[in-house]
């Protein structure tokens, strides 16, 4: 049966692939192939004309050769896409939240600074001017977050309490308003938060875009997808490798990159261990 051997050797001849799946494939056809011989020479051939005719049978050697060779680089090629997506993902979600983060941080920045000008505008005022008002306007289109200002004379909105100081403005007529539209699309997620600041004569309030909800939204899809395509494709190699196990999804969805560095290095533990045993 060594003609049977070196046709199964020379199907997997340079197919490159996971060593111990191969191994199995290999014995699967030798054993589909001696069972075939069997049953020829069962109904009269020789041993030679049986092994010439199940090989035959079986397909010739460079189709054979090809088709497998296609079906390692098919498993390989997609299990690769499925880690590269996985990781251009993460690398996109953590580029993406980073800037938006950084984007807030300057607007935060800003918005200290604006909110220190208006402030001083109104330092030692009593009353509002139309050029006061105009300053603050100026200030104001000077940026490209701020939506909106309204200040508020602090003794008809204010109210001291023992430990605190607390402000009242929502059932009061503003002393000054002035409101703009700024790129805001709430479809995609852009949300507004409130600045407020007082001191003894004004109460300042600056409605401004924040990006907080978009980030929460851009982490939560990003993250998720890049989780499922991570567990897929550990789940597809630990298949192939024939370690799959119940216990191993699960750590691959609960852990995900860590859950697999565990997989990885136990399995190289065991086949440590099954080496030594081998050498004794």
């Amino acid at each position: 049966m060594k003609r049977i051997e070196a046709f199964v050797d020379s199907m997997y001849l340079n197919v490159e692939g996971d060593k111990q799946e191969i191994r199995e494939l290999k014995a699967e056809m030798k054993n589909h192939l001696f069972e075939s011989v069997q049953e020829l020479k069962a109904e009269g051939k020789t041993e030679q004309q049986a092994i010439t005719i199940a090989i035959e049978r079986f397909g010739e050697e460079k189709e054979m050769r090809a088709v497998i060779g296609q079906l390692f680089e098919i498993q390989k090629i997609f299990a690769k896409r499925v880690l590269y997506i996985a990781i251009v993902c993460l690398i996109l979600t953590i580029s993406i939240v980073s800037f938006l983060w950084k984007i807030d941080d300057s607007t935060a920045q800003g918005l200290a600074e604006t909110s220190t000008l208006i402030s001083k505008e109104l330092e030692n005022k009593d009353v509002m001017t139309l050029g006061m008002k105009r300053k603050i306007e100026a200030l104001v289109e000077n940026t490209n977050y701020i939506s909106e200002v309204t200040i508020y004379n602090s003794k008809g909105i204010k109210s001291v309490s023992q430990n605190s100081v607390e402000y009242h403005w929502k059932s009061q007529k503003p002393d000054f308003q002035y409101q703009r539209t700024i790129w805001a699309p709430k479809w995609l997620g852009v949300d507004s938060s409130t600045y407020g600041n007082g001191n003894e004569q004004w109460f300042v309030l600056i409605e401004n875009r924040s990006f907080d909800q978009l980030q929460v939204i851009v982490i939560f899809m990003g993250g998720a997808i890049y989780w499922t395509l991570f567990t897929i494709w550990a789940i597809i190699n630990a298949y192939h490798q024939k370690r799959l196990h119940i216990k191993w999804i699960l750590i691959f969805l609960l852990f995900n990159a860590l859950g697999y560095l565990i997989y990885y290095f136990t399995g190289i533990q065991s086949l440590s261990s099954r080496e030594q045993e081998d050498l004794y």
